[in-house]
């Protein structure tokens, strides 16, 4: 458990700048997250009955998390695997003395000890999404 756990602070720039100090409240905060959207507006003027009122259709097209439309490793946002890395027990006839465990993570269905701070959400938020809106506006 002692080499996992070296490497779960090694993978981590963090806690990497730290080992040997004190955490910082909040200082492996997960990892900043840039999202941006994308509206196109067409309208179109229709002039409708015998006074010639101006009524407008409105067409629309938005797309949400273009980042991820460009590339799929953008706009993807990440999970905390563990609030508590490290959980220490008391066992009963041991004279007092702290036992440390290691956490656990599932990586490929298999439960291993933790390796990773952050994982990738799996997510409908995580991937581009359009819709397209119709619009009519009377006058």
């Amino acid at each position: 458990q002692q080499t996992a756990y070296d490497a779960y602070i090694d993978n981590n720039p963090y806690l990497k700048s730290r080992r040997g100090l004190y955490a910082e409240r909040n200082g492996g905060y997960a990892p900043w997250l840039t999202r941006f959207d994308l509206s196109v507006i067409q309208e179109l003027y229709i002039k409708t009955g015998a006074k010639g009122t101006k009524n407008t259709l409105q067409l629309r097209l938005d797309i949400l998390n273009v980042g991820n439309l460009v590339n799929n490793h953008w706009g993807v946002g990440y999970f905390t695997t563990t609030t508590q890395p490290v959980s220490v027990t008391i066992p009963s006839g041991t004279g007092g003395l702290p036992q440390y465990k290691l956490g656990t993570q599932v990586i490929n269905g298999q439960t291993v000890l933790i390796q990773d701070s952050f994982v990738k959400a799996i997510t409908l938020d995580n991937v581009w999404q359009a819709q397209v809106g119709l619009r009519y506006i009377f006058n």
